[in-house]
C-alpha cells in the first residue's frame, strides 16, 4: 500500500496533465511507470510482487513509445493513464471493495478508448460486454466470501466463481476463444492494445493466483477442468492466429494462447497444492511468472511494432527493418526457444505436465499427457504464427522509413529484455538448481524440475547463451561477416514476379483442417476473426429448429393416435428421470 502513497497523486497529476498535452502526458506516466518499478523491486514482499514489475516494465514501455505514436486526439492520452491507474488499484488493493473498484476503472476507460478508435460500434460493445460479465462473476464470488477483507477461504466457492470471471478477462472461454479478445483488442491503437493484452488479462492471472493462496482447500476437479480449458485456448488461439489476415488480431489469437498455458500452470499449483507435493507446488508457481513476464514483455514490443503499420491486413503490411532484431528475438521467446524467458518457461510447464502424469501413475496421468501433447502442438503453430508475423512486417523486403529512436527503442528494448531475462530471472528465483559442475557447465547453471527430492529432468539456458555466443564469435573470425547476393526470381521466362503472400503461408493449414476452418465459405478477408464456434452453434441450432419442424410435421399433426402416444411416451420418461433422481 505505500507504493499507492507516492503513484496515485503522481498518476491523477499525469492525467490532468495529458489533457492539455498528451505528449507531457505520457513523459509523466513514464516517470510514474519507472518510480513503481524502482519501488516494486525495493518492496519485494513475495510472487504477488513481480505482476506489479511487469506490469510497470510494460507502462514504462508503452509511455515512452506513445509519446510519438498518439495521433488520436486529445482524450486517448488520459484514458490510457486511467487504465493504468485501475491496474495499480487492483495490485495495491488490500481488500474486494478496492479491487473492484481498480477492476472497473481499467476497464471503462479501455471501453471508451476503443469507442473512440473503433470504425464501428461492434468492438466496444463486445469489450464492454464481457468485461461486464468478468464483472459480475468476480463480484458474485467476492460476494459469497461475506467480508471485504483478504482473509483466508474455507470454502473453494469464491475462488471457482471469481476464476470464470477472471478468465473470461484473459479471454478464455469455451466456445468463445475465436471471437471477443481479437475483436477488442485488435481494433484498439496500439498503444492500448499492449496494455490490454499484456497488463489488462494479466491482472486476471493475478487474481486467479491471489485468491488461490488464501483457499484453504480446492476440489481437485476444478484445476482439471482449467487444465482443459487451457490446454483447448493454447491450440485453438494459435491455430486461429495462425490463419488470420488482420495484424493484430493475430497477436490477439497469441495473447489466447499464452494465456492458456499460464493457465494451465496456475492449474498445475492448485494441484500440487491440494496433494502437498511441495517441489511440484513450487516449480508451478515459478512457472506461471516466468510465463508472465515472457508474455508481458513480448506482447507489449509485438503490438508496438504493429503499430508502425498503415493497414490492417498483414498482406499489405510494411516491412520495416529497425525493428528486426528485436522482433526476432520476442518471436523466438514466444515460440519457446532457449535461451530466452519464454523458452525456460515452456520447458518447465511441460516438465510439470509429464513430471505430474509420473508421479501420480493413475488414470488421470492420461489427462496431464494428452495436455502436453496439445500444448507442444500448440506450441509448434504459435512457432508458425509469430514467424508469419515477423516475415510480412520485417523480414521480406524493407522500406527506407527511419523510425524515430522513441519509437524504435521500446521495441528493440522488449526483445531484449526476454532476452536477458532468460538467462538471469531463473537463477535468482529458481528454488532447485544442481551445485555440481555437469559436463563442463558453471555451478548451479543447471535447473532441475524434481519432486519428492527426486530430480525429473534439467536444462541451462545460461549454458546455452555460452554456445550461441562461442560458436558466434568462431563463425565471424572464420568466415568475417555474411557476404548476401541478390538475384532475380525466375518465373519461367514470364516478367510478372507474384509475391508469396501471408494469406498464401497459412493456406496449408486452411486446406488441411478446412472441415474445421471450412475456408471456401469465407466470401472475404475476415477482420477480426474466425467465428468457427459461433458458425456450429448456429448450425446446431438450426438442425434443432429443422427437426422441431420435422417432428410436428411428423407426430403431433393434429392425430389423435400420435398424440396419446407422445404423451405417454412423455411421461413414461418423466417418471424415470424423477425415481433415478
Amino acid at each position: 500500500m505505500n507504493a499507492l502513497l507516492y503513484i496515485l497523486p503522481l498518476l491523477v497529476i499525469s492525467i490532468i496533465v495529458s489533457i492539455f498535452n498528451k505528449k507531457a502526458g505520457y513523459i509523466l506516466f513514464a516517470i510514474s511507470s519507472s518510480i513503481l518499478l524502482i519501488i516494486s523491486i525495493y518492496e519485494y514482499n513475495g510472487v504477488l510482487s513481480f505482476f506489479s514489475i511487469i506490469s510497470a516494465s510494460v507502462w514504462l514501455l508503452t509511455s515512452i513509445f506513445s509519446i510519438d505514436y498518439d495521433h488520436y486526439g486529445k482524450w486517448l492520452s488520459p484514458l490510457y493513464g486511467l487504465t493504468i491507474l485501475g491496474m495499480v488499484l487492483v495490485l495495491y488493493s488490500n481488500n474486494y471493495l478496492l479491487f473492484l473498484a481498480g477492476w472497473e476503472i481499467m476497464t471503462i476507460p479501455a471501453y471508451v478508448a476503443i469507442g473512440l478508435t473503433a470504425k464501428n460500434n461492434r468492438p466496444p460493445f463486445v469489450f464492454m460486454a464481457f468485461g461486464e460479465l468478468s464483472t459480475i462473476l468476480i463480484l458474485t464470488g467476492f460476494v459469497i466470501v461475506k467480508t471485504t477483507s483478504f482473509i483466508y477461504l474455507s470454502t473453494p466457492i469464491p475462488l471457482i466463481v471469481a476464476t470464470f470471471g477472471f478468465i473470461i478477462k484473459m479471454g478464455m472461454m469455451p466456445f468463445l476463444v475465436s471471437e471477443w479478445l481479437p475483436i477488442a483488442h485488435g481494433t484498439a491503437p496500439s498503444n492500448f492494445s499492449a496494455i490490454l493484452s499484456a497488463t489488462i488479462t494479466l491482472m486476471g492471472v493475478y487474481g486467479i493466483l491471489r485468491m488461490t493462496i488464501l483457499t484453504q482447500t480446492i476440489p481437485i476437479g476444478f484445476p482439471l477442468v482449467l487444465v482443459a480449458i487451457g490446454s483447448f485456448s493454447v491450440f485453438f488461439g494459435a491455430l486461429y492466429g495462425y490463419v488470420n489476415e488482420n495484424t493484430k488480431g493475430i497477436l490477439a489469437f497469441s495473447t489466447i494462447e499464452n494465456n492458456g498455458a499460464i493457465l494451465v500452470a496456475l492449474s498445475l499449483y492448485m494441484v500440487a497444492k491440494q496433494l502437498s507435493i511441495t517441489s511440484i507446488e513450487h516449480i508451478s508457481l515459478i512457472t506461471v511468472i516466468l510465463y508472465s513476464f515472457a508474455h508481458s514483455i513480448a506482447k507489449t514490443g509485438l503490438f508496438l511494432s504493429a503499430g508502425l503499420q498503415e493497414h490492417q491486413s498483414i498482406n499489405y503490411s510494411k516491412k520495416i527493418r529497425n525493428v528486426s532484431i528485436g522482433l526476432v528475438l520476442l518471436a523466438s521467446s514466444m515460440s519457446g526457444l532457449l535461451p530466452n524467458i519464454g523458452g525456460v518457461a515452456s520447458w518447465l510447464l511441460l516438465e510439470n505436465l509429464f513430471m505430474f502424469s509420473y508421479v501420480l501413475h493413475d488414470v488421470i496421468s492420461i489427462l496431464f499427457i494428452a495436455t502436453g501433447a496439445i500444448i507442444a502442438m500448440g506450441e509448434g503453430l504459435a512457432t508458425a504464427l509469430l514467424v508469419r508475423y515477423i516475415t510480412y512486417t520485417s523480414i521480406f523486403q524493407n522500406t527506407r522509413e527511419q523510425l524515430s529512436k522513441i519509437k524504435k527503442y521500446p521495441i528493440l528494448f522488449s526483445g531484449f529484455i526476454v532476452l536477458i531475462l532468460g538467462f538471469t530471472l531463473p537463477y535468482l528465483i529458481y528454488p532447485y538448481k544442481n551445485s555440481a559442475i555437469i559436463f563442463g557447465m558453471l555451478t548451479n547453471s543447471v535447473i532441475l524440475t524434481q519432486y519428492y527430492n527426486n530430480t525429473f529432468g534439467g536444462i541451462s539456458p545460461l549454458y546455452v547463451v555460452l554456445l550461441i555466443t562461442i560458436f558466434s564469435l568462431i563463425s565471424y573470425l572464420a568466415f568475417g561477416k555474411p557476404k548476401i547476393r541478390k538475384a532475380e526470381t525466375w518465373n519461367n521466362g514470364v516478367n510478372e514476379q507474384a509475391e508469396y503472400t501471408a494469406f498464401a503461408m497459412a493456406n496449408n493449414i486452411r486446406q488441411m483442417l478446412k472441415k474445421i476452418l471450412r475456408p471456401e465459405e469465407e466470401k472475404f478477408l475476415p477482420t477480426y476473426g474466425l467465428d468457427i464456434f459461433w458458425e456450429y452453434l448456429y448450425k446446431l441450432a438450426n438442425d434443432i429448429r429443422r427437426f422441431g419442424k420435422i417432428f410436428a410435421e411428423t407426430f403431433i399433426n393434429s392425430s389423435i393416435s400420435w398424440y396419446i402416444i407422445y404423451i405417454i411416451l412423455t411421461l413414461i420418461v418423466l417418471i424415470i428421470v424423477v425415481v433415478m433422481g
